[in-house]
């Protein structure tokens, strides 16, 4: 059972609605929220410890009224019986990985084509969520710093070139990175240029040497040393699998 949401979604649960899809769940059946669907379910209580997928748009005012949701920026999520979805054309993504998951990539490929579809991203493909709805608008020093990293994947600022465009000490970027994104400036960075090349690796046929390059890295020695903490496998292994 999936439930589709749309821009009146708390107009249209009522408690009708809560104990029909509570009785679904206690008879083990699987649940699922398309977009804003999701409430549906969270509303419920039927998404409490699980992992979930809401458009970004949702994501901050979701995140403060169900504290015991596990929110993930990714497209869609699959977990144990329940599944979500970011909503756009994410949905016709999740519809191809089951496809795929119960009848084999062939067949998911075969049905992509029907769509005219160029790849099929996976459950793990992330949501390209503004850092405006990630921090705040009020935040305006550190939605900066995001942005100048951002712009400067090829050759990375360093922690004092960041501190001193956006008009704060190093150590009050530090702190506002810690309070609002629970990370540091530094780790940010790295993860942010790290997925880059995810991107690249998955989405292109650009040598691994040239995106070490263009992901600000020394040497294919350090990207794949920093690629294999941060993901756990090689770069090369990263390219096949997803490819596969």
């Amino acid at each position: 059972m999936i439930v589709c949401g749309g821009i009146r979604i708390r107009d249209a649960v009522d408690d009708n609605v809560r104990n029909t899809l509570a009785a679904l769940a206690e008879r083990g059946l699987m649940l699922g929220g398309i977009c804003t669907g999701a409430y549906a379910l969270m509303t419920s209580g039927l998404l409490d410890g699980y992992r979930c997928a809401v458009h970004w748009e949702n994501l901050s005012a979701l995140h403060a009224e169900f504290p015991d949701v596990d929110f993930a920026d990714e497209l869609f999520v699959v977990d144990r019986d329940r599944l979500t979805c970011t909503g756009g054309t994410a949905p016709l993504d999740l519809m191809l990985n089951l496809v795929g998951a119960r009848f084999g990539q062939k067949m998911a490929t075969q049905v992509s084509e029907q769509f005219i579809l160029e790849r099929i991203r996976s459950s793990t493909h992330p949501q390209p969520i503004p850092v405006d709805s990630r921090v705040g608008f009020s935040r305006a020093e550190l939605i900066e710093a995001v942005r100048l990293m951002e712009a400067n994947v090829v050759e990375p600022l360093t922690l004092e070139e960041l501190s001193r465009l956006v008009g704060l000490s190093q150590r009050h970027l530090q702190r506002m990175f810690k309070t609002y994104l629970d990370d540091s400036p530094t780790h940010y960075y790295l993860t942010l240029r790290l997925k880059r090349a995810r991107d690249l690796l998955r989405t292109t046929d650009t040598t691994i040497a040239q995106i070490t390059s263009d992901c600000g890295f020394n040497s294919p020695c350090h990207f794949s040393k920093a690629f294999r903490a941060q993901f756990g496998h090689a770069p090369s292994y990263e390219r096949r699998s997803y490819k596969q």
